[in-house]
């Protein structure tokens, strides 16, 4: 009853979701070994339907102890006969290619019957239940395995502490005079094999024992059957009989008529034989297309070549579950091989657990035994492969393009290799709706055109049929990003296949066109991809249009194409569009052309290297234009103030940021970039209103400081109306100290208006004047900065940043200035002299 009650509790805890498969289809059983067929097991059939549920190839579902697979659940019927759902599946995701998939449950939980909690092993309300594998017409086979542990694999079984891992498969037992034993147990079921392994590693001896239960021959249980249904006979009839059920007579009638089909068979060899068969409809279409094809009177005499038939034939008894994804079967036919592909199909869509297809032709029916062969039916005629996809795009007229970039790029050798690959090609047709800059760097193979043809390459044989329809399928291409393939749902009256979108933009307009290495589709669009565009692209795409027409203008878009690892600084159209570059555009673009101011202002937005924002840091970074940029960091965080979350170029905002372009990045700012000319001392010679704060600088002896273009300054100026209003008031007598004066308006930073924020107490900010002096730092209507408000931000020199200001600073008494807040009070007989000493 604790066990009961312990899975009671965990159910009421979990969650259940649905995650991608990783491992067959398998109800995974621990049992300790025993070579007797009545040894005593523990089966569970745990699986969960939901939302977003997703398959991957059979390859990637492979245990290290072997295959596990589990047969397909039967759907909980109501009273009245109709199917219950535990769950409602409007979107399904087949994720084959995931780059990290997990175990996909399969079980349906039909609340709260029998079959749930006699599902841990004999648990649960009733009389338990013996599998189907202990019952009668059961054989049994036995292989065994020994081979020398690896080191790796004999560090493995080590246990530090000598004690029995208390686990579902391993078990480690306690060293016995400097001995120890490691095994792994695991079962895995299928439809009519019941296979238990165990892995003993004893002392650097590695022993694989095999337990193969399954139907004796003439014996089998239906599909999707109960575990607990045992084997029965079934009636095996001769294989032409048996195709004919099947709805596949034609072909092997003809076969016959041929006199191939005694070869087919074996030729009275007592050979296992597997025979894909084509359906009658398959069948008839083929003969129908090669009659007008060819204008052949006798369409017989065509579908009557011996390599139709023989093609057809797999020596052997190759039965699917026990065929790995990729798998590639020798025909009959010499040089010529079948590719074998498994996909598997979420629970909750009630349909067969596993899609299944052989060079992309879907396998229909399978695993059928007549008297001769082992048969399958198929939804289509096979036809001998004998050119790589390379060899494919370089025959079709409409794919020119295409073969031209790949052969550029030197990824033509890849649709060469044996390894099978996914290409999604598009036609010439495809290419020319594309905007220029990106078809240039496609047509010349430059930049990240690569990336781009990469975008459209997978690493595997993805067949149309691993769609569902109205269904979302998702694949990993080779930068690793999803590719989301929509099926559509079949209209009223289409005939057909269902077309299949790729990212909602292209379109499938021809599928599953078999090569040697893999499968080619036709696409009538180019998918783009952010990492792989050109900069130019990238901006219209981003809507910086008047910067990228300023390029475009200029003349020097292709420059800006081909460059490489850099940081862009681009404009927003709002930063832009009150500029004399962008009325320029407007009435004037013939004087763009090749205009060097145009093109020094452009370059002045671009430094190298590439550098995204996680890597930015308070520095100066020289531009292509020769001259230095300025980078800024702040928080805008009130309790948080180490945390930089702002960032700024030449107190321009980074509003917009990361997006990559072929080994470059692209930030966007809120102001234009203009490369400064003066230093602080020359800013406020050439502005009269600076005059008489001049005065003072002079009369400070500090014209040097100002004029140095090694210092990073930020200097707050109050214009002359201001001394002119204090003097009126009566309170505007020369200052006695004009050096301190002058110094309490000087900063040692930068401080850009976009770094100032609205604080209140206690979480004040401050900055620290060359004097010494704390000024608080804040802004309401406008930045603040102690009793002066900002009028004007941000005037950019060599050598810092210039805030015009409506009022001379007056700083706080210095006995309120106190340090930081301390961890440890003060001593005893402190006492505070005002609200923020016990924060500053």
């Amino acid at each position: 009853m604790l066990r009961l009650w312990a899975c009671l509790l965990l159910l009421g805890s979990i969650q259940i979701q649905a995650v991608p498969f990783y491992g067959d289809s398998s109800s995974e059983e621990v049992a300790e070994f025993d070579d007797s067929s009545d040894s005593t097991h523990e089966s569970s059939d745990n699986s969960s339907s939901g939302y977003d549920t997703e398959f991957v190839p059979l390859e990637h579902q492979q245990q290290p102890q072997g295959r596990q697979e589990t047969a397909a659940t039967v759907p909980a019927q109501t009273p009245n006969g109709v199917e219950q759902k535990p769950f409602n599946v409007d979107t399904i995701t087949t994720d084959v290619n995931s780059p990290n998939p997990a175990i996909f449950f399969q079980q349906s939980f039909p609340f709260f019957g029998n079959e749930f909690f006699n599902s841990f092993g004999g648990f649960g309300f009733g009389a338990a239940q013996e599998p189907w594998w202990k019952g009668p017409n059961v054989c049994t086979e036995k292989e065994e395995d020994e081979t020398v542990a690896t080191e790796t694999e004999a560090e493995e079984t080590v246990d530090t502490f000598g004690q029995e891992r208390d686990g579902v498969t391993n078990v480690v037992r306690s060293p016995l005079f400097g001995q120890f034993q490691f095994s792994v147990n695991s079962c895995a079921e299928k439809p009519n094999k019941h296979v238990c392994t165990k892995i003993v590693n004893q002392n650097g001896k590695k022993k694989t024992l095999t337990l193969t239960r399954q139907c004796c021959y003439g014996y089998g249980r239906p599909r999707n059957a109960d575990f607990t249904t045992p084997c029965e006979k079934i009636d095996i009839k001769d294989v032409e009989a048996t195709a004919s059920d099947m709805g596949a007579k034609q072909f092997l009638e003809s076969a016959r008529t041929a006199g191939e089909l005694a070869d087919m068979l074996g030729a009275g060899s007592g050979k296992k034989v597997t025979l894909f068969v084509p359906n009658d409809a398959a069948f008839m279409e083929y003969r129908g297309h090669h009659q007008q094809e060819n204008n052949v009177e006798d369409a017989k005499a065509e579908a009557s070549k011996p390599s139709i038939y023989k093609l057809h034939a797999v020596l052997g008894e190759v039965q699917l579950e026990d065929v790995p994804n990729e798998k590639l079967l020798q025909t009959e036919l010499p040089d010529q091989k079948i590719r074998i592909n498994s996909y598997q199909l979420p629970a909750a869509l009630g349909l067969e657990p596993y899609r299944f297809a052989a060079n992309c032709v879907p396998i229909e029916k399978h695993d059928k035994l007549s008297e001769q062969a082992l048969v399958h039916t198929l939804g289509g005629v096979l036809k001998p492969l004998t050119k790589n996809l390379m060899d494919i795009i370089r025959e079709r007229a409409d794919m020119s393009i295409m073969r031209t970039v790949l052969e550029k790029t030197n990824l033509s050798a890849m649709l060469e290799d044996d390894k099978p690959v996914t290409i999604f090609v598009p036609t010439d047709a495809a290419f020319d709706k594309l905007e220029p800059h990106l078809r240039r760097a496609l047509k010349e193979g430059r930049g990240c055109a690569s990336n781009i043809l990469k975008n459209h390459l997978l690493d595997l044989t993805f067949c149309s049929l691993a769609t569902v329809p109205g269904a979302k399928t998702t694949a990993y291409n080779l930068l690793g990003e999803p590719l989301l393939l929509n099926r559509t749902h079949r209209a009223a009256n289409q005939t057909g296949p269902t077309p299949i979108y790729i990212n909602n933009l292209a379109k499938i307009i021809d599928a599953d066109i078999m090569g040697t290495n893999g499968v080619l589709h036709v696409i009538d669009t180019i998918l783009p991809t952010e990492s792989a565009l050109p900069m130019t692209s990238l901006m219209s795409q981003k809507n910086l249009t008047i910067f990228q027409r300023l390029l475009e203008a200029s003349g020097y878009d292709d420059q800006f194409d081909d460059l490489d690892n850099v940081t862009i600084f681009a404009p927003t159209d709002k930063a832009l569009q009150n500029t004399e570059w962008a009325r320029m555009l407007k009435e004037q673009p013939e004087l763009l052309n090749h205009n060097l101011d145009l093109l020094e202002f452009l370059n002045y937005h671009v430094v190298k290297p590439m550098i995204k924002t996680c890597d930015l840091s308070e520095k100066s970074l020289p531009t292509v234009a020769g001259s230095s940029v300025r980078l800024n960091l702040y928080s805008t965080h009130a309790l948080f103030s180490d945390v930089m979350n702002r960032a700024t170029v030449n107190c321009a905002r980074l509003v917009h940021f990361d997006d990559e372009s072929c080994g470059s990045v692209l930030h966007q700012v809120d102001r234009a970039l203009t490369p400064p000319k003066n230093n602080m001392l020359k800013l406020l010679e050439a502005n009269p209103n600076y005059s008489k704060f001049l005065e003072l600088v002079r009369k400070a002896n500090l014209t040097q400081l100002l004029s140095n273009d090694s210092r990073s300054l930020t200097l707050l100026v109050p214009k002359n109306d201001v001394f002119e209003e204090l003097n009126e008031s009566g309170e505007g007598s020369k200052p006695a100290d004009p050096m301190a004066l002058v110094k309490t308006h000087i900063v040692e930073d930068v401080v850009c208006c976009a770094g100032i924020i609205p604080t209140n107490w206690p979480f004040v900010r401050s900055i620290e004047s060359i004097s010494g002096q704390h000024l608080r730092i804040t802004r309401d209507r406008r930045p603040k900065i102690e009793n002066a408000g900002v009028t004007k931000c941000d005037v950019v020199a060599t050598n810092g940043i210039l805030h015009e200001i409506n009022d001379i600073i007056v700083p706080r008494p210095q006995r309120q200035q106190q340090q930081r807040p301390q961890l440890i009070p003060p001593g005893a007989g402190y006492q505070p002299q005002g609200d923020f000493d016990v924060f500053f």
